[in-house]
């Protein structure tokens, strides 16, 4: 809204006018709302104004004025103050509805140029602080210059993000003598401390996040300790412990609040990359790289194209494989997997793992074996069961692998079937942190289990038998060895893993897909034929002993063949559908022996002229 000012005046009569444009007015004013807040400079050439503006790359809406600029953000939240000396080094007013009614922009029937109108970026730490600041607008060598610059810098290098860039353009454009470039470098070297004086609570909060790039993500903090970000709760308080120094317990909560309100936030959905000691994986490839940004995933173990084979991870391999090269290929891309981030790659391979067989085998091994490569910090370990309740199901929300281990033995119902569907095609699914509401998410957490014996589950359909994928694992080893897991995860060894999972996660996007293997191929067809009753009752029958048979006789039939053979029968409907579909018949309603009956009949396709 905009409001009539005195003529050649910056301010409005009382009782003015009031408009939605200014065309009307041959003086006007912006009214400002409770969210804007100006920023005005004008003790600035707008030479300067406009380095301002570019360097520090400020977007928001700017309307220039006779002087210099006002420059319209997102007032914070319990913003006071109406003039202060900013971390650029000179004094700014500050305009917003609790000190000014409205902004001029029409003078003399001339609109003042305006530029992005309508957009309000936040304010940025670099143009204001709670801290009192020296004005050092044209100081020069012999007004303190040195010690006013050197002053300057304790005070903002906590509160600003570039507080280098913000010295430096303090020295070229509001010192009226710059530093020499070798006085410069003296006060912006890394080892001055920071002046904690009169820091308030949100000034520790800004503090820390600059420095430890403290991020919300997955409703929870990270912070880059070292080369890795974590969420590690009880490292975070000790380390706000040691920057707040000696205060209350209230205060550090106080700060930590801080943070969760103000935090920059990372979506859930984003494919973050899977950062080594190294480099990162991304798409498909490897890039050496210092990697620096967030993310969730750190594996502690750097990527070795030509890292030294290990004869201890060789054997275990060939013991679990049997020898079979393909079979080999395909468990290394199944821990590969795991590496794959990319929701829309990890639908198109649309898995979940269980490596079965007796105990002893080395199935367990193998489960503590990607614990060693991922870190435990990046794995969960619930069961098919414990998946389908969505107070368990959280604990899976941001990690890269599920690795339930000895799963029960009981069938698979459809509620936990399809949780395991959807998770693997990365589809939304319901979870809830403890005393937390309900959240829909996709998360592309590989799921793998291992189990003593083959699972029925109750659905048999093509949907389901594409999803899972057994991996048999029967051969046992011929020497115990209680050292065993220590030898396969030394550094060496896990070294070599990586070598050799990175390989796998490479085939799987050469490919889009896993390798063949006859061995496993074969043992999933036999397994999804004990799996289903009526599969294998079709192996005795043909298709004359169906037509012209009401479909509830001919289930009588399978019934009584399931209950000599201590089997489980499957429904009516499921029953009736195969039939139709393995012998082209159709079940329509027909007279028989007086009553109507469905009947299986001969599809149209199948009746010869």
């Amino acid at each position: 809204m905009y409001v009539e000012f005195k003529a050649g005046e910056k301010h409005a009569a009382k009782g003015a006018d009031i408009a939605e444009t200014h065309d009307a007015f041959q003086d006007a004013g912006y009214i400002l709302t409770t969210d804007d807040l100006v920023v005005d400079i004008d003790d600035l050439p707008k030479e300067t104004i406009q380095n301002i503006l570019d360097i520090f790359n400020i977007r928001t809406e700017r309307v220039w004025t006779t002087r210099g600029v006002h420059l319209y953000f997102k007032k914070p939240d319990g913003f006071k103050g109406a003039s202060k000396v900013i971390p650029l080094g000179f004094n700014v007013e500050f305009k917003h509805n609790k000190n000014t009614y409205a902004t001029a922009v029409k003078q003399n029937g001339e609109e003042r140029l305006i530029e992005n109108p309508g957009i309000r970026e936040d304010l940025p730490s670099i143009l204001h602080t709670r801290k009192t600041l020296q004005n050092l607008q044209g100081l020069s060598d012999g007004d303190g210059r040195n010690n006013a610059m050197f002053n300057h810098r304790v005070k903002i290098q906590g509160l600003v993000d570039n507080w280098e860039q913000v010295l430096r353009f303090i020295n070229n454009h509001i010192f009226a003598d710059p530093l020499s470039d070798q006085e410069f470098q003296t006060l912006a070297r890394d080892d001055i401390p920071v002046d904690k004086k009169d820091m308030k609570e949100p000034d520790y909060a800004n503090l820390i996040m600059r420095k430890y790039n403290v991020v919300m993500f997955t409703n929870n903090l990270y912070f880059r300790l070292n080369d890795e970000y974590t969420n590690d709760e009880h490292r975070l308080r000790r380390m706000v412990a040691n920057e707040v120094g000696a205060v209350k317990t209230t205060f550090m909560d106080e700060v930590i609040k801080q943070m969760r309100y103000t935090a920059p936030l990372i979506e859930d959905d984003k494919a973050f990359d899977i950062k080594f000691s190294n480099g990162i994986l991304r798409n498909g490839k490897f890039i050496p790289i210092d990697f620096k940004e967030f993310t969730p995933y750190y594996v502690k173990i750097p990527y070795t194209p030509d890292a030294e084979p290990v004869k201890e991870v060789d054997d275990y391999l060939y013991m679990l494989t049997e020898g079979d090269e393909q079979y080999k290929n395909l468990v290394l891309e199944v821990l590969g997997h795991t590496l794959v981030t990319d929701k829309e790659f990890k639908r198109l391979l649309a898995k979940f793992f269980v490596f079965v067989g007796s105990g002893g085998n080395g199935k367990g091994t193998l489960l503590e074996i990607i614990r060693n490569i991922l870190g435990r910090d990046n794995c969960s370990s619930l069961s098919i069961k414990d998946m389908a309740d969505e107070r368990y199901l959280y604990n899976i929300k941001g990690n890269l692998a599920n690795l339930g281990d000895d799963i029960e033995d009981e069938p698979i119902n459809n509620e936990r079937i399809k949780i395991l569907k959807n998770i693997s095609t990365c589809d939304d699914i319901s979870i809830r942190a403890m005393r937390e509401n309900s959240e829909t998410v996709s998360i592309t957490t590989s799921l793998i289990f291992t189990s003593n014996h083959l699972l029925k589950s109750w659905e048999k359909g093509d949907a389901y038998k594409r999803r899972i994928l057994w991996l048999p694992m029967y051969t046992k080893p011929t020497n115990k060895d209680p050292k065993f897991i220590t030898k396969i995860t030394t550094d060496k060894a896990l070294e070599y893993w990586v070598k050799l999972v990175v390989e796998g996660y490479f085939r799987l996007y050469e490919n889009n897909g896993f390798t063949h293997s006859d061995k496993v191929e074969q043992f999933n067809q036999e397994y999804h034929y004990e799996n289903d009753s009526i599969q294998q009752y079709l192996e005795l029958v043909e298709q004359d002993d169906f037509i012209n048979q009401p479909v509830a006789d001919a289930f009588k039939v399978y019934e009584e063949w399931c209950e000599d053979n201590l089997i489980k029968p499957r429904s009516t409907r499921a029953f009736s559908k195969d039939i139709k579909e393995k012998y082209n018949l159709t079940a329509k309603q027909r007279k028989v022996n007086g009553r109507n009956k469905k009947t299986f009949l001969l599809s149209e396709s199948e009746i010869k002229p």
